[in-house]
């Protein structure tokens, strides 16, 4: 049984997946093998995985299947591992040469369920790179190599940690029963949060592990359409249904998850489409607020401790969150977002 399992999640990234396990195979880390997992590609990844798996048996693991999204391949490839742990690398990004070596050794020094590195974010356009410590350092403060447990006043802290995928390496058992959806993106923020939240020893390195290709035509971070509305509201959804088999979720996670919402909400300024349809996809986000009502006292303490919007906005938080006003408070505040 190996360690680790790179999980390598592929659609549409022919003219970067070489890249990505070329930077895999010059790891320094030995105890890993690659799960290079085709979604259903329409391009011609699968010549490549199909050169590489040849090339080095021991260490590329070839799965195809049909398309089912970013989801679809964690669950599956969860659900195959057999190692200790697994670390989701997509795949138009790269690995540092240590990123295994660090985040292992710190999972086994700290007996950790989970390892969060920092990052370098890399543009296509040629712009200098940027080192991101991978969480928010306006509201936390991480303290390297530290082992954080849960309850402790640390614990909280981790909430402000980025949840994209990049130099996570997770204990295969924290994620063993989360249920993806399929046919969407943005599900690595369902592994991170209820991955986070079945943890019981976290530990931060301020190593930056991972290469994040930003900007990408195409990826999750530029994509405009209006689906990515609907795909937001059905990620979170399903985080804060699944949470509930969570013991002892911090107060804060609730903030956090209204936080998520509210920059889905101000991103139906920059989808396609014209007012109507962008209100069409604010009330499928609505649903997740109807989600969060019930934690109203905990948002709203998040809110007083960190928020920072004036007091014009905190009045609407409060009223959207309040049974009876609403759906008519929201109606309201998402024309003045997409236009009447």
């Amino acid at each position: 049984m190996t360690k680790v399992t790179v999980i390598v999640p592929i659609y549409n990234v022919e003219e970067y997946v070489a890249q990505c396990f070329d930077s895999l195979l010059r790891q320094t880390f030995e105890d890993f093998v690659v799960f290079a997992v085709n979604d259903g590609s329409p391009k011609n990844e699968q010549a490549i995985i199909d050169e590489y798996a040849a090339r080095y048996p021991h260490r590329i693991i070839p799965i195809r299947k049909q398309n089912g999204g970013y989801g679809s391949v964690l669950q599956l490839a969860i659900a195959q591992a057999q190692s200790e742990y697994f670390l989701v690398c997509d795949p138009d990004d790269t690995l540092s040469p240590d990123a295994l070596a660090t985040l292992v050794s710190l999972a086994e020094e700290q007996q950790a369920d989970l390892v969060i590195g920092a990052k370098t974010l890399v543009y296509s356009d040629g712009s200098p790179s940027q080192y991101d410590p991978a969480y928010n350092r306006r509201f936390a403060t991480l303290t390297p190599g530290k082992c954080v447990e849960r309850g402790s006043a640390q614990f909280e802290d981790l909430l402000f940690v980025d949840p994209s995928p990049h130099a996570k390496l997770y204990r295969r058992s924290l994620a063993s029963a989360i249920r993806f959806p399929q046919k969407i993106g943005y599900t690595d923020n369902l592994l991170f949060y209820i991955s986070l939240l079945n943890a019981q020893r976290v530990v931060y390195t301020d190593a930056a592990c991972a290469f994040y290709l930003i900007d990408r035509a195409g990826n999750t971070m530029t994509d405009l359409k209006p689906k990515v509305i609907d795909a937001h509201a059905e990620v979170f959804m399903a985080v804060l249904d699944q949470a509930q088999s969570c013991r002892e979720v911090p107060a804060l996670f609730y903030y956090r998850i209204y936080e998520a919402f509210k920059f889905s909400f101000y991103q139906l300024r920059r989808i396609q489409g014209s007012s109507q349809q962008k209100q069409q996809h604010g009330w499928v986000l609505y649903e997740l607020v109807k989600k969060l009502m019930p934690y109203r006292a905990q948002i709203l303490a998040g809110q007083k401790k960190y928020g920072y919007s004036g007091r014009g906005e905190q009045l609407k938080d409060r009223l959207i969150l309040t049974p009876g006003v609403s759906r008519t408070v929201y109606g309201r505040w998402m024309k003045e977002v997409c236009g009447s």
